[in-house]
């Protein structure tokens, strides 16, 4: 393989874990095409040092709402509160995790909301702001040749209305390394790989992007038509939560 530099690097299995704009995904699939959802997501981290004390439970909260929606949940053992605020937008601007946008953008985009909400805008670094447009992409099936395979969002970006995109990396890893462990050769490995992960992917990716409905729902009625003989723990559970990459068994 020739890198960017010109440096030439041989080995037997080439990994394709290069993200969402992979360039190992493209020789082997070609170009994907990107559709902007009409979602674009805020992102902000704040020391919880700035907030109240005793602000918010060590659970994750969700705010839904006409148009947006917002997730919050500690890092760090708690010392970071992290922030994702999804607005609907007619703007499209870049796909990128390190696009800054003015704070003022920020607070204007969620005024009117839960005081909570607030809390954590205005107690947020102004210069550290970070807005970028969400775009879906078909599921893909090839994720391999004979010596190369794909893994994580270079193969299976997914938006993030399910919280997933990084678990199914994690999944992934999990796989490809039984399936190296126990196939004869590479080829049969990647075969084994892509066979047991195709599948499970295309489901998370597809309820992912049919869960942006969900979260902006326009009115209490629809809330209520959606939610009231919904119980989202046990769905998931049943096939979600209870996959081990560990255990499962490879077919």
């Amino acid at each position: 393989m020739r890198l960017a530099d010109g440096t030439v690097v041989q080995g037997e299995l080439l990994l394709g874990a290069d993200g969402l704009k992979s360039v190992i995904c493209q020789q082997i699939n070609g170009n994907i095409p990107a559709t902007y959802t009409g979602d674009a997501a805020w992102r902000i981290t704040v020391p919880v040092e700035r907030l109240p004390e005793n602000f918010m439970e060590q659970v994750m909260m969700v705010w839904m709402g006409p148009g947006r929606h917002v997730v919050a949940y500690y890092l760090r053992a708690g010392a970071l509160l992290n922030f994702v605020g999804l607005v609907e937008t007619e703007e499209v601007s870049e796909e990128s995790w390190t696009a800054r946008f003015p704070w003022e953008r920020f607070k204007a985009d969620f005024a009117g909301w839960h005081v909570d909400v607030q809390t954590i805008i205005d107690a947020a670094d102004q210069e550290g702001c970070y807005r970028w447009s969400l775009h879906y992409r078909p599921t893909i099936r090839n994720w391999i040749t004979r010596r190369a395979a794909l893994l994580g969002d270079a193969v299976h970006p997914t938006l993030p209305y399910l919280a997933q995109g990084a678990c199914m990396a994690i999944e992934d890893g999990a796989v490809l390394t039984r399936a190296l462990d126990q196939a004869d050769s590479i080829v049969d490995a990647l075969q084994l790989y892509q066979r047991n992960r195709v599948d499970r992917t295309v489901r998370i990716v597809n309820q992912s992007t049919a869960n942006r409905t969900l979260f902006h729902l326009r009115t209490v009625d629809e809330i209520r038509a959606s939610f009231a003989n919904r119980d989202e723990g046990a769905d998931r559970n049943a096939w979600l939560y209870s996959y081990n990459p560990l255990t499962v068994e490879l077919v």
